[in-house]
């Protein structure tokens, strides 16, 4: 009976070998009818066209089954190609060729030929041809994740394409806002979104590319916090979608408004558009978005505590990804079910599942540091779990160095985009100013001259003849209109600055709205306290001062940060010292202020003192950091040279701060932020500010307002509302300045207990 069953196995095998080998038969043989009545084109048809057409297919059927022959086909291809009259259509025949190369991987052939055909076409002055070569490349480039010389590349096809080509512009706008959003320029990708989006509406054209564009403008607003206005946005594609009858859209705006519905909370609604989006997927056939689907449903299970769901949906999108070879995308599920195993109690299985995750990271390198981070913080929860605390330790100490590498990378790059831009601008308007003034002192220098020639030339006139009178009048008038044209291009160079200027003026004013949008609303802190109020006047329209609050764990945080410097300068310190408090209370999880200010020194220094740099910078901040913790009638605060004072009825009690700022050359391990604790009572009202208050000159003989003058005042005004005290401190500090300059920012935050 076992000798039966191996002969049958062994026929079994043989059977099948067999087939495939006849298989490949047919498939070769069909393959070489195909190439056999190719070559008859090719031989027989005297139209180039249609021979140049025969020759591409027969290259892309090569490609596929051995590229070297299909290469030498190429070469052949391309002497065709080169003796076509058509130059349009020899252009489209090098676009298809980089196609077929790109299809095939040979991403160095690809971008080989599409360089070809853009030189081809600057050759021949054929900008139509020149500006879908340029988007074809910034495409490649995209693709291939290299987005700063994909942005050169956009802008060229912009450049050159006509401004009545509409439709290919939009396209391009689109596109090219893509690849600033990648690279995390959302002012500018926000800045070409709304131009494409402009001329969509323009049109009317309400097609499936619109939808993509709502989705691309959603997610700016997505990345920026702004959850409702991304809402917003992909329920728009939605509604197109279904206008359209586009099911693939209809399930990207599902999905993508499903996850807006999980961050504001409402996991029935999130779940509803999740398990539509993936009927719709399945429909269409699209196993990598039926897989991502999954994942996120997964995610809806976990957030309702039901892990072992949450995993069934991880399980099966990981079997797709494997099937389908999405390497990078499986490291995200292993992520996943470690996270859900780790919840259930399975240590063991869990360790394993985020080690694979691990393993994976590490061999693909498009945002690893991103993804090494995640992992090692989802590793240090499993090890604490497992009870297993030095291994947590490790983990958790390793995700702190890769955030901080991420942190501090992300806030150097934008830092460094927006001096960058800054600089620029100033740099074209002092070159602008020069060139002016030289042409000016050059005007005055000729006019001088003109002056003296002509008053030697009247003298010579008196004692010559009459004739040399009118050569001199000719010479007169000629000398007139080259002074009246110098005194044109002196208006026009004149035109050029105020045009500069108003440029870097609007830049700022851009800024200043970005800057609104970073800070929260003031009117918030009244859900924290009885009473409150915030002055905050920038004395260049963005500011160096700031404020940051935020209720964590039944405690409210209070911050105002005072940065080197004002406006823009003082801007860049501002955004830095936001996302730092950021990362420092809402991630880490650190309310103790001193602790607080003690990690932001060192985050600041290092962030603006790189260890590579030959040069130090002096530039930091000054801080106040109270935390109101109302449930124990508490106070805690620390502060770097930014005093607290605290009105108790007919008294003030003054916190007095650490002499030292944050940031700044100082080593760090001479300073250190202490903190106090002080027990707070109903009405009892706190008054943080920086120092631009009572540094104000003013008055009847130009003096500093005083830092005890503002206290006087605060007691003074004890029986109005906050809201009155603000606008009496308000009109105080306007009529303290009278004609003077604002000489720096303001920013006083009153809240009572």
């Amino acid at each position: 009976m076992h000798l039966d069953s191996l002969i049958h196995t062994l026929v079994r095998k043989i059977f099948f070998v067999l087939f495939a080998f006849f298989s490949f038969l047919n498939l070769s043989a069909g393959s070489d009818r195909k190439l056999d009545s190719l070559y008859t084109i090719l031989k027989t048809s005297k139209n180039d066209t249609i021979k140049v057409n025969a020759h591409l297919k027969i290259v892309s059927t090569l490609m596929k089954e051995d590229t070297i022959k299909g290469m030498h086909e190429v070469k052949k291809l391309m002497y065709s190609i080169d003796a076509l009259t058509n130059k349009p259509f020899a252009f489209k025949a090098i676009e298809k060729l980089g196609k077929i190369c790109l299809s095939n991987n040979m991403l160095q052939k690809a971008r080989y030929y599409l360089d070809l055909g853009l030189s081809k076409t600057k050759q021949e002055k054929n900008t139509e041809w020149q500006s879908k070569f340029y988007l074809k490349i910034a495409e490649f480039l995209q693709r291939e994740d290299y987005l700063k010389q994909s942005i050169f590349y956009f802008d060229s096809a912009l450049a050159v394409t006509k401004a009545t080509d509409e439709k290919i512009r939009c396209n391009i706008l689109m596109l090219k806002g893509r690849a600033h959003y990648d690279n995390g320029d959302y002012k500018t990708a926000m800045d070409n979104y709304i131009e494409s989006q402009r001329l969509f509406e323009k049109n009317k054209w309400q097609t499936a590319e619109y939808g993509h564009l709502l989705h691309f403008i959603g997610s700016v607003f997505k990345r920026q916090n702004f959850r409702e206005k991304a809402l917003n946005y992909y329920e728009k594609e939605l509604a197109l979608a279904r206008q359209i009858k586009s099911k693939t859209l209809e399930a990207e705006a599902l999905y993508l408004a499903a996850a807006m519905y999980g961050e504001l909370g409402n996991l029935d609604k999130e779940l509803d558009y999740e398990l539509k989006s993936l009927k719709l997927y399945r429909e269409e056939g699209r196993e990598s978005s039926v897989a991502l689907i999954l994942a996120n449903i997964s995610n809806n299970y976990a957030a309702r505590g039901d892990y072992k769901k949450a995993i069934t949906n991880c399980e099966e999108a990981l079997e797709i990804y494997v099937k389908i070879g999405e390497t990078e995308k499986e490291s995200f599920v292993y992520r996943s079910l470690g996270d859900y195993y780790s919840r259930l109690g399975e240590h063991k299985k869990a360790l394993a599942y985020l080690q694979k995750a691990m393993d994976i990271t590490n061999k693909v390198e498009t945002k690893q540091l991103l993804y090494r981070a995640e992992i090692t913080e989802s590793m240090a929860f499993a090890f604490s779990r497992a009870g297993d605390y030095k291994s947590a330790f490790n983990a958790i100490l390793e995700h702190r160095v890769l955030n901080d590498s991420l942190a501090n990378k992300s806030n150097a790059e934008y830092l460094s985009t927006l001096d960058k831009q800054y600089q620029t601008e100033k740099k074209e308007k002092e070159i602008a100013l020069l060139n002016a003034d030289k042409k000016i002192q050059a005007e005055e220098i000729l006019r001088q001259d003109n002056q003296r020639k002509n008053l030697i030339l009247v003298i010579i006139l008196v004692a010559i003849a009459a004739g040399v009178s009118i050569f001199a009048f000719i010479n007169k008038r000629k000398t007139s209109k080259l002074l009246s044209k110098q005194v044109g291009e002196i208006n026009y160079q004149n035109a050029i600055i105020k045009e500069r200027n108003k440029d870097i003026t609007d830049s700022i004013q851009y800024a200043k709205r970005l800057q609104e949008a970073v800070f929260p609303e003031a009117n918030k802190l009244n859900e924290y306290f009885a009473e409150s109020f915030v002055l905050f006047r920038p004395k260049d329209i963005v500011s160096g001062d700031f404020y940051w609050f935020e209720e964590v764990d039944n405690k409210t945080i209070i911050v105002v940060g005072d940065c080197t410097g004002h406006g823009v300068p003082g801007a860049f310190m501002s955004i830095l010292g936001h996302n730092l408090l950021n990362q420092i209370i809402l991630e880490d999880k650190i309310s103790s202020p001193g602790k607080i200010l003690n990690l932001l020194d060192k985050r600041v220094t290092n962030a603006l003192n790189k260890r590579e740099s030959k040069e130090e910078y002096n530039d930091g901040m000054d801080m106040v950091i109270c935390v109101v913790d109302k449930i124990n009638n508490k106070l805690e605060y620390a502060g770097a040279n930014r005093p607290l004072v605290i009105r108790r009825g007919a008294e003030l009690l003054e916190l007095k701060p650490n002499k030292h700022a944050i940031g700044g050359i100082q080593d760090s391990t001479c300073k250190l932020f202490s903190q106090q604790e002080i027990a707070i009572q109903t009405n009892d009202v706190l008054y943080m500010f920086s120092d631009g208050y009572y540094d104000q000159f003013g008055g009847p003989r130009g003096k500093k307002f005083k830092y005890k003058q503002l206290t006087s005042s605060i007691l003074s005004m004890a029986s109005e509302s906050l809201e009155e005290q603000k606008n009496i401190l308000s009109s105080t500090l306007e009529t303290w300045r009278g004609n003077l300059e604002q000489v720096d920012d303001v920013c006083v935050i009153g809240v009572k207990i």
